[in-house]
């Protein structure tokens, strides 16, 4: 169990742009896109209900190189996917045992990690170093390449609306960014313990404004003490129960509209790829209703936080 206290920064325009920057650590590392890229495949093979989502359908997929490979080092990569598919696949890689793998991987520390998924990263390293390890290194390398000067350009804009937004600082420590070929089926994740963010180079969705987008979604998950707190104090007086979907689709919503205003053209994602149809659509209505108030000024977080708990 990891301890960590995480520092925040107040949203008084604090942000430089340099100081924003020094906070972002972008790392393209093997063994994370290793890890992400099996588990990936290991889900494909168990049949996931979201093996064909935009940011992981192509896995399975991705084989160049790989019929030129002898027969025993194609079976030692089947094996070491057979590996993840029995110990990790039914798990999800955001939450629960594997979220200490991941910081593992993250951290180059392989005697942290369970003996069946050691066993398969050490199988499949030496093969993915040679087939799939310099295309997906050049595809992050390239992400990141692209997406740095719209943080540069935009993010100390989008980080201070979005603290004033959640009535909640913006954290000052470091925020470290594994990018991966593959990450999981949303294409981007958050663990908090402390800040890791894991985000796709090669999904559809994962591009240009919309990695923008999604970067600062990842990064609102840090910030929503305030807004979680408020809405367990009004369903408790209401004696309701409420789904955590409430929090990341007030999470969605404010992040797309900040970006939206701040980006011409953009899209916010949720609309873009159709996350409001997955069964959100009823909160999307209460937010049009009751949050888009709040956020263009015309009422306060209180008065749109009771209006939304007793709506649902």
């Amino acid at each position: 169990m990891r301890t960590i206290t995480v520092f925040f920064l107040a949203a008084s325009g604090a942000w430089a742009q340099t100081a924003l920057m020094e906070q972002f650590q972008f790392e393209s590392k093997l063994l994370p896109n290793l890890h992400h890229f099996l588990y990936t495949l290991a889900r494909a093979r168990n049949n996931a209900p979201d093996r064909e989502r935009a940011a992981v359908k192509g896995a399975p997929l991705d084989v160049e190189g790989f019929a030129a490979l002898s027969a025993e080092r194609k079976k030692a990569w089947d094996e070491a996917v057979e590996l993840y598919r029995a110990n990790a696949a039914s798990l999800n890689i955001s939450y629960g045992p594997l979220v200490d793998v991941n910081y593992a991987v993250a951290d180059s520390k392989l005697n942290e990690i369970q003996p069946k998924l050691r066993e398969a990263l050490s199988k499949a390293e030496p093969i993915y170093r040679d087939v799939w390890w310099p295309r997906h290194d050049a595809s992050n390398r390239a992400w990141i390449r692209d997406l740095r000067p719209r943080v540069e350009a935009l993010g100390p804009k989008i980080a201070a609306q979005l603290a004033a937004a959640f009535h909640h600082d913006w954290p000052t420590g470091l925020l470290r960014v594994e990018v991966t070929a593959y990450a999981n089926f949303a294409g981007a994740y958050t663990t908090d313990d402390p800040p890791l963010i894991t985000m796709a180079s090669l999904g559809e969705e994962q591009l240009g404004d919309d990695a923008l987008e999604e970067l600062f979604h990842e990064c609102s998950h840090l910030m929503m003490g305030t807004i979680d707190a408020g809405l367990e104090k009004r369903t408790k007086a209401a004696g309701k129960t409420l789904s955590r979907d409430v929090s990341h689709t007030i999470l969605f919503y404010t992040v797309g509209e900040t970006l939206r205003r701040a980006v011409p053209g953009h899209v916010p994602y949720a609309v873009h790829y159709g996350v409001w149809k997955r069964g959100w659509q009823k909160n999307f209505e209460l937010l049009q209703l009751y949050w888009q108030p709040y956020l263009d000024g015309k009422c306060t977080l209180d008065e749109a936080l009771d209006r939304i708990v007793a709506a649902l």
